[in-house]
């Protein structure tokens, strides 16, 4: 009962402070004025207190995403510097062992094979040679095997992990080549190859060099050989043209091959 009295009281000095509206008089307009300019400054400090508080928040993450993007491309900077070391170590390798084989330049762009020889013709007429690379490396019939700038043979037989290779020597060999500014037909044989239909006024001298001659094709000016001998045959049209081929087959421990045919 004395609850719902106190109830009743409230609501009727709230109803009368309601109509008597006391902030139209002096006194209190005095004192609300008063407040106003005293919480009216806090309130305003809040505020830029809220929005630095949300800006110095905001250039925290934003230095902090900055940070780890930096440590991110550190490590990617690191990671760069040593491939273009690893890189220039492999260039300096591949420098040497260039120079090592005396691969010329003008070979370097075309895709080729590194192989080691692991069998030479037992005959010692040096008509063939065994290398370790077959099928398994992409190795086919009628690719060209050199060392250094001279030309070694063709594969003509090609196994699953080896190809037999026929060498310059062999007289079941025969290539297109060139001597001066005229083209022949090289064909092997050991000790001296022969150049075919040589004419007779063809100007083929001794000490000449011969060179593989690929038509269509712009392969490197491969060394076959030096003419040995010139002499003509009696009532022949043609010059006997003996050379002499470059490699020196049982000296070679590994040789390369140019991954395309003729």
């Amino acid at each position: 009962m004395k609850r719902h009295a106190l109830a009743v009281l409230a609501l009727f000095i709230s109803l009368i402070l309601y109509f008597i509206n006391l902030s139209a008089l002096p006194f209190f307009e005095s004192v609300y004025s008063l407040t106003k300019q005293v919480i009216q400054p806090l309130f305003e400090l809040k505020g830029v207190l809220v929005d630095r508080t949300r800006h110095f928040f905001e250039v925290y993450v934003f230095l902090k995403d900055v940070s780890l993007e930096n440590q991110r491309l550190k490590r990617q900077l690191q990671a760069c510097a040593l491939y273009k070391s690893q890189l220039h170590a492999c260039e300096s390798n591949l420098t040497a062992l260039s120079n090592t084989i005396n691969l010329s330049q003008n070979i370097k762009s075309y895709p080729i094979l590194y192989a080691h020889v692991i069998a030479y013709d037992p005959s010692g007429n040096e008509t063939f040679i065994l290398i370790d690379r077959g099928q398994d490396a992409g190795i086919e019939e009628g690719m060209v095997v050199f060392h250094g700038s001279h030309l070694v043979g063709i594969v003509d037989k090609v196994y699953g992990g080896s190809s037999r290779v026929r060498t310059v020597f062999s007289g079941d060999f025969s290539i297109s080549a060139v001597s001066g500014e005229k083209a022949y037909i090289y064909r092997g044989g050991y000790p001296y190859g022969s150049l075919l239909h040589v004419n007779l006024e063809d100007p083929i001298r001794e000490g000449d060099s011969v060179f593989l001659r690929v038509p269509g094709k712009y392969f490197p000016q491969l060394v076959i050989g030096t003419v040995h001998s010139v002499s003509q045959e009696g009532g022949s049209f043609f010059k006997s043209v003996k050379v002499k081929p470059f490699s020196d087959i049982r000296k070679l421990y590994f040789c390369i091959v140019i991954k395309e045919k003729l």
